[in-house]
This record gives structure tokens, C-alpha cells and sequence, in this order.
């Protein structure tokens, strides 16, 4: 698994509306801030409004805003939101499991120890980034 470099830029635009919470900023604002290229934070704005964890406020004054407070979004919403879940193996994907060991097999997970293991592997890397939230990140105590 590897953190790409559009979730890495959701993780600034995101820190930065943390840091700006309550105010409505915009995206060239956001892209200059932060050292992204204005069409990307753009694109990754969109992905991030679609999960609910921005808004954006069209208009002359319009732009962007944490939707939720920075306390109630964690590191996993985000790359969710842009990258989709998180599958560190083909054999774990819910959608199109497949494990090149034992098969198409519903119950090969239960067999395979590699399986088995890159799960919990899985299971910890989710946790870690489901007990960041954005107010830990910007806040650091």
C-alpha cells in the first residue's frame, strides 16, 4: 500500500482548513498556502465535498470549509475519500477477493495464513489512521 501523492495533498488542504476552521477559503488560496497546483486542490476539493468532509460555498466571497469540526475527522476519512478503502492485498479487497494461492474461493481466507496476516496488518493500519484526527495533526500536544 502506498499513500499517493492526491491523498498526501488531501492531508494539507485538509490540515490547512483545520488550521482556518470556521473560515471560508479559497481554492487558489489553499493551492498557493500549501504548494499544490490550483486544477489538483480543485479536483481534490470535489472528492472531499463528495464525502462530506468539506463544503463549498459558491459566489464572490465563496470557497472551501471543513464540514465537520477538525475533532471528527480522522486520517482514514480522508484517504477513503480520495483513494477509496484500504487494501494492502488483492486477496483482502471485499469487492473482488482473490486469493493466487487457494483460489476464488469464498473460504479461502480462512485457509491461507498469508491471508490471515496481511489482515491484521490491514486491521492495524486502519486503526492508526482512524485515531488521528485532524485536531491531533494541528495541535499536536
Amino acid at each position: 500500500m502506498r499513500i499517493t501523492r492526491e491523498t498526501d495533498y488531501a492531508f494539507r488542504i485538509c490540515g490547512y482548513l483545520a488550521q482556518h476552521e470556521g473560515e471560508i477559503i479559497g481554492a487558489p488560496k489553499i493551492a498557493e498556502d500549501r504548494v499544490i497546483p490550483e486544477r489538483f486542490t480543485l479536483r481534490i476539493l470535489r472528492k472531499l465535498n463528495q464525502a462530506g468532509i468539506t463544503t463549498a460555498k459558491r459566489g464572490v466571497n465563496g470557497g472551501y470549509t471543513l464540514k465537520k469540526p477538525k475533532e471528527h475527522i480522522n486520517l482514514y476519512d480522508i484517504v477513503v475519500a480520495i483513494d477509496g478503502p484500504i487494501v494492502v492485498n488483492r486477496c483482502l479487497d471485499a469487492q473482488d477477493p482473490y486469493c493466487s494461492y487457494m483460489g476464488s474461493d469464498p473460504k479461502a481466507h480462512l485457509q491461507c495464513r498469508f491471508h490471515s496476516t496481511l489482515g491484521q496488518v490491514q486491521n492495524q493500519i486502519i486503526d492508526v489512521l482512524k485515531g488521528r484526527t485532524l485536531d491531533m495533526i494541528v495541535n499536536p500536544s
